[in-house]
């Protein structure tokens, strides 16, 4: 069994989000590596490896896509 995860940071991802929800997102850009707001397509690309073949020997793993919110 392999179990694995992804750990979005906060995602614009409200159907018809208010322009407060919006600002919000915008305002903290600011503390990311990538400077912009992350979008729901953003981690398409994570799940994508976790579902392919490419991740067969991946297992207990935590894929942090945050856009460089949390570096280590």
């Amino acid at each position: 069994m392999r179990v694995n995860c992804i750990a979005p940071g906060s995602t614009l991802s409200e159907e018809n989000a208010s322009e407060k929800d919006i600002e919000y997102r915008k305002s903290r850009v600011g503390d990311r590596a990538l400077g912009r707001v992350q979008m729901p397509e953003d981690l398409s690309g994570a799940v994508s490896f976790f579902i392919s073949p490419d991740s067969d020997f991946v297992t207990g793993q935590t894929l942090v896509v945050d856009g460089g919110s949390c570096m280590h």
